[in-house]
């Protein structure tokens, strides 16, 4: 039985998350897949749809980062759905669900926006993996944060120097570099030891 595509409330973020429109056909099936998605962090689900004309209409309206989608629908084939998003969001990627994964043939005009094909069988174990490469994907680089100064200081941490030797090697006072150290803990999220773990990684993965 087909119903009518039903838009779900937004909660309110920190950050942008990842949009994600459903579109599958059993209905039952949609309203599991929903309750677990919406416990995924990072993940806002914005609309569901039964039908392809339901899905096309919650993608235009909506726009998602993924779509995940059943090719099987009622009404037209699945893929009718992403050419619609795609043209409108390049960038978008889909999931599909199918229960003949293994089998599984990509329609050509899926293939640049394809992120994975999972099996219904499998979907509430695979998902949440797949969505969480998405979302890792998506999150900005966390030195894309720092400026030039910080990111001496994160390296002058990482090679083992105290403050006083920073802010002698940049020629600044040991004021500033405390004050730079600050706001790297800030926006990076690390303090203390933390921070100079952080910083030791950096230092070894650049001279890899």
């Amino acid at each position: 039985m087909s119903v009518s595509t039903s838009v779900i409330a937004r909660p309110p973020v920190s950050q942008q998350p990842l949009t994600c429109v459903v579109v599958e056909d059993q209905t039952m099936f949609l309203q599991l897949l929903v309750s677990m998605l919406q416990l995924q962090q990072g993940l806002e689900m914005v609309a569901t749809a039964t039908t392809a004309a339901e899905g096309i209409a919650a993608c235009l309206q909506h726009q998602p980062d993924l779509l995940i989608l059943d090719l099987s629908l009622p009404d037209q084939g699945g893929e009718v759905v992403a050419e619609a998003l795609v043209e409108f969001h390049p960038e978008a990627r889909v999931i599909v669900l199918s229960a003949q994964a293994s089998s599984f043939v990509c329609p050509a005009s899926l293939q640049p926006m394809l992120h994975a094909v999972v099996d219904k069988i499998e979907a509430y174990d695979c998902l949440g993996a797949e969505i969480a490469e998405l979302l890792r994907a998506k999150a900005p680089a966390p030195l894309a944060k720092l400026t030039r100064r910080e990111l001496e200081v994160l390296s002058g941490i990482g090679a083992g120097l105290s403050n006083q030797q920073i802010a002698d090697r940049m020629h600044l006072s040991v004021h500033t570099v405390e004050t730079h150290r600050r706001n790297l803990s800030g926006k990076l999220g690390f303090k203390g030891a933390e921070l100079v773990r952080y910083a030791i990684l950096q230092s070894l993965q650049a001279h890899a």
